[in-house]
């Protein structure tokens, strides 16, 4: 049951939790032995995920910084063989290193490594990366498209005939087909075009960052777009990811909030490229919105926690709650996992 005064909202948002799977630091970030010991306690970490109640778990791909994630889907295999229910997505794969038929392929190949159980996600990657191999963001967006054309031809046939700038295909084969049919696809929008693009093709759509006024816009966009198109556009096709972090004194709100800013500056220190010239911003004491949000930072008690969400939910009419935790310590994660699926799941299930 629900706290005495808890607001209770429309909204009956799913559960999931966001994996960025942080790096070691310091010494300890190059060496082996302490990679293996860090592999070992996020894969028990995860599968606890299902024990605990969460819906599943998304992984995100990234590389050359902070994060030891280059491939989720390996991830996702592993955890696949240590659990039954959990439902295992990506959120998503970078498509701009990849090719078509690899990813379709792969899609499929997991789909049944995993028992149905695959989330699969598709995004186009972030410019700070893209430099660093010599990709120009134009480019990437034009193979991230051809890749999604591509991937909507193989939902409907395994046999594929396309011609794009970057790849051509004539018949061709691509196989294993899903378990799933058709396969959840899900993608990342913080722009009213994306959200529009994401509702014409049919993609479940998860968005972040902006406040919850911005993406409740975004998806009146996106349903407008989807339903257009005759595909699906209610709650179930909707989430919002926020980042999170739970404290014990309502008091210390404020305080909790600032943290959780100051743990994504120490993330952007460590990823990829220069940082962006906002990101100096959020350590600041007068922080306002900007290209991130404060509605991105949601702190405070699990009671606070579980309005926040809840609201922010109801007012965008999202289906999923998708929440990152803020601190990268192993066991000051283990205590916001633990305790968020104690308090908040249950409430957050029960709207």
């Amino acid at each position: 049951m629900p706290w005495p005064g808890l607001l209770v909202s429309e909204a009956v948002p799913t559960p999931w939790l966001f994996e960025f799977f942080h790096s070691l630091g310091g010494a300890e970030r190059h060496d082996p032995d302490a990679i293996q010991r860090h592999y070992d306690w996020y894969l028990d970490l995860w599968v606890a995920a299902e024990q605990r109640g969460f819906e599943g778990i998304f992984f995100s791909e990234h590389h050359f910084g902070a994060a030891y994630s280059p491939s989720p889907h390996l991830l996702i295999v592993a955890v696949a063989q240590r659990t039954s229910t959990l439902r295992l997505g990506v959120l998503g794969a970078a498509t701009p290193y990849s090719t078509p038929w690899r990813v379709v392929e792969e899609f499929g190949m997991l789909d049944h490594l995993t028992r149905g159980r695959l989330e699969a996600g598709v995004v186009s990657g972030i410019p700070p990366e893209y430099a660093l191999v010599g990709l120009e963001p134009a480019e990437a967006l034009e193979r991230h498209e051809e890749i999604l054309d591509v991937l909507a031809l193989a939902r409907l046939d395994g046999s594929v005939t396309y011609k794009g700038r970057h790849w051509e295909l004539d018949g061709v084969e691509l196989l294993p087909r899903p378990l799933q049919q058709p396969l959840p696809v899900w993608t990342a929008s913080r722009s009213i075009e994306s959200a529009r693009r994401a509702g014409a093709r049919g993609l479940k759509v998860c968005f972040g960052f902006l406040s919850t006024a911005e993406l409740a816009e975004l998806a009146a966009a996106y349903r407008e777009s989807a339903d257009a198109a005759g595909h699906p556009s209610g709650a179930e096709q909707i989430a919002i990811r926020r980042l999170v972090n739970l404290v014990d004194d309502a008091g210390a709100r404020s305080e909790a909030k600032r943290q959780t800013r100051r743990d994504l500056y120490d993330l952007l220190v460590r990823s990829a490229g220069d940082l962006p010239p906002w990101a100096a911003l959020l350590d600041a004491p007068d922080f306002s919105d900007g290209p991130v949000s404060e509605d991105e930072f949601v702190a405070g008690t699990t009671k606070q926690v579980t309005e926040e969400l809840l609201a922010q939910c109801d007012a965008v009419g999202a289906g999923h709650a998708v929440v990152c935790f803020s601190p990268t310590r192993p066991p000051e994660i283990e205590r916001v996992h633990a305790l968020f699926a104690e308090e908040v799941l249950p409430a957050l299930r029960a709207g």
